[in-house]
């Protein structure tokens, strides 16, 4: 099949910190050949609510879709917990809203979702780390039921 582009991409690299004790933070940026544009979002380990959400355009199409980065804020107070994404695609998609921005912060939450079970199921200790699979399959089930095959009921 020969496309009518040269070349066409698009990728979203996303990365995680631990700031302290208390709050991570996701960095996401999102490049294709009409994007480049990041989100941060900071998360409180405990309450995983989100206490900061900002981004930066580098690149978008059309200068008007530079107005969908005011949205971003919209995000802070918002919990990473089941059902986030209904709502953060309520905030950020639609007529109002754009689709590659929600795309992005899609990838932050699900990481950042991630990182708190695994936090809260200490995998990424030692002792974790020591366990043979399949406890360490019954540890983490509880919260990722049917999400892969590992999973599965």
């Amino acid at each position: 099949m020969k496309l009518s582009m040269d070349f066409i991409f698009r990728t979203i690299n996303s990365n995680v910190q631990e700031i302290n004790k208390e709050t991570i933070v996701i960095m996401s940026q999102l490049t294709d050949f009409a994007h480049i544009f990041e989100v941060m979002l900071a998360v409180d380990i405990k309450t995983r609510k989100i206490v900061e959400a900002k981004g930066n355009y580098y690149k978008t199409p059309y200068k008007i879709c530079q107005q969908t980065q005011k949205l971003i804020p919209k995000l802070k107070g918002l919990t990473v917990n089941k059902g986030i994404l209904k709502e953060i695609q309520n905030i950020l998609s639609g007529k109002n809203g754009c689709v590659h921005l929600y795309e992005l912060v899609e990838n932050a939450i699900k990481l950042a979702s991630t990182i708190l079970i695994g936090k809260h199921i200490n995998y990424f200790s030692e002792d974790f780390k020591k366990l043979p699979d399949d406890e360490k399959i019954k540890l983490s089930k509880q919260y990722l039921k049917n999400t892969c095959y590992a999973y599965k009921e």
